[in-house]
């Protein structure tokens, strides 16, 4: 069984997503190729890079969550921003992912059989990643920008030859926010929007979706910031790990569809909702 789609995205960048959905992207250079991100360690991803490019593969990740770190097994080394990284992050790391793939196998989505990395590999040597850092792979280069929100080690890589921004999770149409290591509403807003309006791309691409969202919606995940800070919101928990939970806050936007770029979502940190208001009854 093939457990990811590949797709090349011109310009020697490809797109690979496993079975779960979670994404990574592949920037080819000259003499080097970037992987940035690993997915969720379901399937044997180096065999799937390896068929892909002959080049020397170095690994770089954008935060430290099981859903991005858990190919990373499958290689010697991965570049992981300090702020994330350490031994507490791969020990939860191994927690997520193992209790995720044993939910999966009982719906019948993989086998025992199929490869894992956490069990097939090993943990990587941690090299540390930092903003302003910059991968020359020959005939091209890849920079580090560093997008603290959804974690405070997250970073984006930027590849400007073709105005591009491989962005993790800094920024997506539901926006994650309720992490222990995520940072509040209104940092988010001027450590990644602010930072992501100045930089030299077109358009940027997330670990969850496969278009892309051009750089000009940036300003519509501020007001979807600025909404989030006033309303009540709702209870939320997470499908699969249902320790995580926050308050999630619907933003007005014009569809329901969650995996639209037109869809804005913000979950902040768990708090204690205020009793909603009630209304007065009219009378006649």
């Amino acid at each position: 069984m093939d457990y990811f789609e590949t797709t090349d995205m011109g310009d020697g960048l490809f797109r690979i997503v496993d079975v779960l959905g979670n994404h990574c992207y592949l920037v080819v250079g000259e003499a080097q190729a970037l992987l940035v991100d690993t997915c969720g360690g379901v399937g044997n991803l180096r065999a799937c890079v390896e068929g892909l490019t002959r080049l020397p593969v170095r690994v770089a990740l954008t935060h430290g969550h099981d859903d991005h770190l858990s190919g990373a097994y499958w290689y010697e080394e991965a570049y992981l921003s300090p702020l994330d990284g350490g031994p507490t992050c791969w020990e939860l790391v191994e927690d997520h992912s193992t209790r995720i793939r044993q939910q999966i196998m009982e719906e019948g989505l993989v086998t025992d059989d199929t490869p894992f990395a956490l069990r097939d590999g090993s943990r990587p040597r941690e090299l540390q990643v930092a903003d302003g850092d910059v991968f020359d792979l020959g005939g091209r280069t890849v920079r580090v920008v560093a997008l603290p929100g959804h974690t405070a080690g997250s970073v984006a890589y930027l590849v400007e030859d073709c105005g591009v921004l491989l962005s993790g999770d800094a920024v997506t149409p539901i926006m994650c926010l309720f992490f222990d290591q995520s940072l509040t509403i209104q940092d988010w807003r001027e450590k990644t929007l602010a930072r992501m309006a100045e930089l030299p791309f077109e358009r940027f691409y997330t670990g969850h979706h496969d278009h892309a969202f051009p750089k000009a919606v940036i300003p519509s995940f501020d007001a979807a910031a600025e909404y989030a800070l006033t309303d009540r919101g709702m209870e939320w928990e997470h499908n699969r790990l249902h320790e995580f939970r926050g308050i999630i806050h619907l933003c007005p936007c014009e569809t329901f569809d969650a995996d639209s770029v037109d869809f804005r979502a913000v979950i902040d940190h768990w708090h204690e909702l205020p009793p909603r208001k009630r209304r007065k009854r009219r009378t006649a």
